[in-house]
């Protein structure tokens, strides 16, 4: 026993206020054109009083050729030991999605201290504006980004949130790529309503705020979101309570057709330009009108995602995922090509709300 005694280490423990805890990441491209990243880190300053909601926050900023060297570097910027295990989001600027954001995910995928539940995004107009960026009341610095796409949030008909290990796995796995949503700031707040489309490494197009929802309807679902909808001379919103959807790939005259059903429940909201109470008989018209404007909506948007040969649903993933005999890529692109849709949807308005 005392032979084994002199064979133990001693403790390398760090005292807490011996450490920096790192909150956010984001890179943006380098505005020196002799270096390729502008890497930054959102570190933590501690509130003395625990009972005063107040966010303090430092920036530390390096411009290198590698994300490991400018982490490194960082580390002469402050006098404590920088500690990722609290980070919970990575923002890469607009500019840097662009072009490749391959490496990224493969550094950080491959880093052990970050994790890979940490939520991605892009930055408009770029990731320093994001991480900067300092709410009227936040209790710990960095927290709003995670409050955004944390499923105990808000839940919000936009926001289609992605974390490190889905967006790795959407790179390498073949017949599904990337997206992630868009974080625009604007000085005075952050924005939170569009959604960008990647291929397998970078960023191909952009959802506007109406296409967003429509993306979310069609894969995750959607939860108390309103629509207009134009009967005669008098529009109504619909708050739509709950929407799902799903597919399926049948064959279809040596072609594939994806087969939508969109399911839709609902409750008339609002009524404009008319102060005439809101008949019953009303209810069967305004039905085929929402389920007419759903299918247009959603064969508008998937026809546009295939155009610009991106697959961020994950029909091809699907497709080999069900045709072992003939899981071959090329095949499945070819037939991308010229996959059609059917949209069906069924809208179930439940009433006119309290007032009848």
């Amino acid at each position: 026993m005392i032979g084994a005694t002199l064979l133990l280490s001693g403790c390398t423990f760090k005292d807490i206020d011996k450490r920096a805890f790192v909150t956010s990441i984001g890179i943006d491209q380098s505005e020196d054109p002799q270096k390729k990243y502008k890497v930054m880190i959102k570190v933590a300053i501690p509130n003395g009083d625990p009972k005063i909601p107040k966010s303090e926050f430092l920036i530390l900023t390096a411009n290198t050729d590698s994300i490991s060297e400018g982490l490194n570097l960082m580390k002469s910027q402050i006098d404590k030991e920088l500690v990722y295990g609290h980070s919970s989001a990575i923002v890469i600027g607009e500019k840097l999605a662009k072009s490749n954001i391959q490496p990224l995910l493969e550094f950080f995928v491959r880093r052990p201290d970050i994790q890979m539940t940490s939520y991605l995004s892009v930055a408009k107009p770029n990731a320093f504006e994001v991480l900067n960026f300092k709410p009227i009341q936040e209790q710990v610095s960095g927290g709003v980004l995670k409050s955004y796409f944390d499923f105990s949030r808000t839940e919000s008909p936009y926001i289609d949130s992605v974390c490190l290990f889905d967006a790795y796995r959407r790179e390498t796995e073949d017949g599904i790529d990337i997206v992630m949503p868009i974080i625009e700031s604007n000085k005075k707040d952050l924005l939170v309503d569009r959604i960008a489309l990647f291929d397998k490494s970078k960023m191909i197009m952009d959802l506007s705020p109406s296409e967003s929802e429509t993306y979310r309807l069609l894969t995750t679902g959607i939860y108390d979101e309103s629509l207009k909808v134009k009967n005669k001379k008098v529009m109504f919103v619909m708050n739509l309570e709950k929407g799902k959807a799903n597919y399926k790939l049948k064959h279809q005259n040596k072609n594939i057709v994806a087969n939508y059903t969109i399911k839709v429940r609902a409750v008339i909201e609002e009524k404009i330009d008319d102060l005439d109470s809101i008949k019953e008989s009303d209810i069967p018209k305004l039905n085929k009108q929402l389920e007419d404007k759903i299918s247009a909506e959603t064969k508008a948007l998937l026809i546009k995602i295939k155009e610009k040969d991106i697959d961020p649903i994950g029909f091809g993933l699907r497709y080999l995922s069900r045709n072992s005999e003939n899981r071959n890529l090329s095949l499945w692109n070819k037939k991308y090509d010229s996959l059609a849709f059917k949209i069906k949807s069924e809208v179930k308005i439940k009433g006119t709300g309290l007032i009848k």
